[in-house]
């Protein structure tokens, strides 16, 4: 193996990790850890993780799955303003669409 394959290699590890299902479940994580340890910067931070995922699932912001990570940003924005029931709520969309897809691909 080259070094030039190698570099391809990382290339390709990297763009897995960055839209791919590491990224989903960290987003995922971060969320919960930030509703649940009441830290607005964690679910903004899942927000920021999300945005390439959701940009690759929704054809480069063509459909509103461009949107979810909006609900991340809204569910930081509900527990700064100490509502912890409307923060949990905000998250559920990319819960459920994460669910959708990954039963989709587990099903195929």
């Amino acid at each position: 193996m080259t070094l030039l394959q190698c570099g391809s290699d990382m290339t390709e590890i990297l763009v897995q990790i960055i839209f791919g299902w590491p990224a989903v479940i960290t987003s995922i994580l971060l969320s919960i850890a930030g509703i649940r340890l009441k830290k607005p910067a964690l679910l903004i931070a899942s927000g920021i993780i999300c945005i390439p995922f959701t940009y690759y699932i929704s054809n480069g912001f063509r459909n509103p799955a461009a949107l979810l990570p909006l609900f991340q940003f809204a569910s930081a924005y509900a527990l700064t303003r100490d509502r912890q029931l409307i923060a949990w709520l905000l998250i559920t969309p990319v819960i459920m669409v994460s669910a959708a897809l990954a039963y989709a691909v587990l099903t195929q």
